[in-house]
């Protein structure tokens, strides 16, 4: 199957690029019913456009259930996915073929989480679940099973049925492994864990977390990594290793959040409230409790919002603040009452009791006292903690059970082989006799003719391993040269001492495209009160843009700092005719080499900004509103109109205005999905984007988003980018 969804993808790429889009919500072509006014995400649309455009072109069932399984599982909008998922559900019908049997075994599936997390109906998600299980048993597909029975544990879990649930986790664990299916084994052992966790096991529950760890690493899935790290952040706060426990919750945060998770990221926020306030930190555990709430507005799953209002009444009971406390108590309670989860029953009912309690209205107080009693006696019983470890031994036996028998398939196979390989090595041992003879005389014949050829060749093969060994030399000390004239350059290029007595918040992107770079920045103060700073792009990138960055570095050292120079075009100018009387011989073809660059000289007296520039523009961020102020549209060097001089923008510059300089590397870079540039609109909005950060998280930023773009591409350019904050 996994095969056909490969091939899935591939046509749905090939036709999205090749056929135009559908406009209207026609129902012979979507299948589902859609309205003329209905919306539609645009990258909904895009999807369902190019697969439903495969689906009428093909006949074959397996590449039209898997198009419509895509969809079903790939939408965002539960609108879309929920009637495509109950189309490919009305599509397998009653059939009894293998390939029908497994896509409505998906289906059903589909259909237990939509109820589970999108109606909150968990009898019916139990139903589904359970019939999901059905169907992949009639065609023994493991992984199917698997999946059935670690969602049925985790709804047993909630239900307060430990025993069951950790049989039903058990045998998942067994039904992935008989696949390898890694992603199915890591969830099976994080739920495992969560439960040894919850019933205080420390020891197992870490055992199990590590396991997941190690088989997650296997499958690169992002989610399950997450959750992972999750757990062992809460292993590391109950040991008060409190730095590795933030490790952990900020990594599982940083994934959920790329992949917009509200609630894992609700529950992280908990944590990592929880780990500030064993800390003794009330600030930042009031900051995470406070982020923690924000994120139920996206969250849907009501177990979730139960579970982190119970968390936020447990804060503010200890903070004293009685309604807040009450508040959120009866939020937890509400929703815990409504799924039916006794775990969550008595948190929020035991919470309310205390409020109640220090009310003086005992009447509630013991309402609620009775009830988290009830609930606690059916999640917390000496016999439920054996069964559990009854179950881990058992899983333990199985698994071996299962390793034992692969084990025996093994060694019968082996024996089988070795009795048809003696049977066969009798007929060869009669062929191999007769063909020997004739073999033996062929062998004489040829042997002196190819002595004769092994001697002439063994000649020309050590000519040969002399020639590459010689290349191999040059070519190392020709690297060793390059890496020495890098290190060169990074010495003559401006360094932290100068930008911070410019301002202290600035960054530098600095990424050559070779070893070398053709870009180069600089800056210097004055003792006027005026600093000038530049970014320049010479003629090339590697070793030639290397030699005219230096080239570059070493004139403006002597315009500015020797001459005094801090006019913005008139540096520009005097620099190009140096470049010019460098490069150009009177008489000869005037080549293309020189450079681009933009110079600036801020005033800090006054608080102004002059600008010049060469084919490059600057970029001033006020307020998240970005203006482009361009340079003139000419080189520093040879060009056509040679009496023309550079011009200067002056501009007033106000506190927190952020000032950005960049190369064309950036905005040139090909990537993203159509392997396209990213282009200097899109940097625009991007620098918009940033401008409110940190510096440090803006270069993290920044980094981070061309490194998305370039992905498997290869780097175009030179990229250079700086940003000094007005401070």
């Amino acid at each position: 199957m996994k095969t056909y969804l490969k091939i899935v993808l591939l046509l749905s790429v090939f036709f999205s690029n090749n056929l135009r889009s559908q406009t209207k919500f026609d129902r012979s072509f979507y299948l589902i019913n859609i309205a003329p006014n209905d919306s539609m995400m645009h990258v909904d649309k895009l999807l369902i456009d190019s697969l439903l455009k495969i689906y009428h072109k093909t006949t074959n069932d397996t590449l039209r259930y898997s198009l419509i399984r895509n969809l079903s599982e790939s939408l965002s909008d539960e609108r879309w996915w929920t009637q495509y998922n109950s189309f490919l559900l009305a599509a397998t019908g009653s059939k009894e073929d293998s390939l029908s049997i497994y896509f409505r075994g998906a289906a059903l599936n589909n259909v237990a989480y939509e109820y589970q997390y999108l109606k909150n109906d968990i009898s019916n998600a139990q139903k589904y679940y359970e019939l999901s299980f059905i169907e992949y048993k009639k065609i023994k597909n493991f992984e199917g099973m698997g999946t059935a029975k670690n969602n049925l544990a985790y709804i047993f879990q909630h239900q307060g049925n430990i025993e069951k649930s950790v049989t039903y986790y058990n045998e998942a664990y067994n039904l992935f492994f008989r696949t390898n299916f890694y992603s199915g084994m890591t969830s099976a052992l994080i739920n495992l864990g969560d439960i040894y966790f919850n019933n205080e096991d420390y020891l197992r529950a870490e055992e199990n977390f590590k396991k997941a760890l190690f088989y997650c690493k296997k499958t690169k899935n992002q989610y399950l990594l997450g959750n992972v790290y999750h757990q062992l952040g809460a292993i590391y706060k109950y040991k008060k290793n409190r730095n590795k426990a933030h490790y952990y919750f900020t990594q599982a945060i940083s994934i959920y959040r790329s992949q917009n998770n509200y609630n894992r990221l609700a529950i992280l926020y908990i944590s990592l409230a929880n780990n500030y306030l064993d800390a003794h930190d009330d600030a930042n555990a009031t900051l995470y409790y406070t982020k923690a709430i924000d994120e139920l507005k996206n969250v849907s799953d009501l177990s979730m919002k139960s579970r982190v209002y119970n968390f936020a009444a447990g804060f503010y009971s200890v903070k004293k603040d009685i309604n807040t406390t009450k508040f959120y108590a009866d939020s937890a309670y509400h929703y815990a009452k409504k799924i039916g989860y006794p775990d969550l029953i008595y948190d929020a009912a035991t919470k309310l009791s205390e409020v109640y309690s220090a009310e003086k209205n005992y009447s509630s107080a013991f309402k609620y006292l009775k009830e988290a009693t009830v609930m606690n006696d059916r999640i917390n019983n000496d016999k439920i903690k054996k069964s559990i470890l009854e179950q881990q031994f058992k899983s333990e036996f199985e698994k071996k059970e299962i390793e034992f028998k692969s084990e025996q398939e093994k060694k019968d196979t082996i024996v089988k082989a070795k009795q048809q390989k003696q049977k066969l090595m009798l007929i060869i041992v009669i062929v191999a006799l007769i063909g020997m003879i004739v073999v033996v005389f062929i062998v004489y014949r040829s042997y002196s003719a190819k002595k004769r050829s092994a001697l002439a060749l063994e000649e020309k093969n050590k000519i040969i391993y002399e020639q590459k060994r010689l290349v191999e030399e040059k070519q190392n000390e020709i690297i060793s040269s390059i890496n020495y004239a890098q290190r060169i350059q990074s010495a003559v290029l401006t360094g932290d001492d100068v930008w911070k007595k410019i301002s202290k918040e600035y960054f530098i992107v600095f990424q050559p495209r070779d070893i070398v770079s053709g870009d180069f920045y600089w800056a210097h103060v004055l003792s006027n009160g005026r600093a000038v700073f530049a970014l320049a792009d010479c003629t090339g990138h590697g070793v030639p843009g290397g030699f005219m960055s230096m080239l570059g570095n070493s004139f403006l050292n002597e315009l500015v700092v020797e001459n005094k120079l801090f006019k913005a075009d008139e540096i520009l100018n005097r620099l190009r005719d140096k470049v010019i009387s460098a490069l150009f011989k009177k008489g000869q073809t005037q080549q293309k080499d020189g450079m681009d660059m933009l110079l600036c000289v801020w005033n800090k007296m006054d608080n102004t900004l002059e600008f010049a520039g060469a084919n490059n523009a600057l970029y001033i961020v006020r307020d998240k509103q970005i203006t482009e102020y361009k340079g003139d549209k000419m080189p520093i060097g040879s060009y056509l109109e040679e009496n023309k001089n550079f011009t200067s923008q002056k501009i007033a510059l106000q506190t927190n205005d952020v000032i950005y300089l960049s190369t064309d590397g950036f905005a040139d870079q090909f990537g993203g999905e159509k392997g396209k540039k990213f282009k200097s609109k899109q940097l625009e909005d991007l620098l918009a984007e940033v401008s409110t950060l940190t510096i440090e998280e803006q270069k993290q930023k920044l980094t981070d988003s061309f490194a998305q773009w370039k992905k498997n591409f290869e780097q175009t350019d030179d990229v250079s980018l700086i940003g000094i904050k007005v401070v």
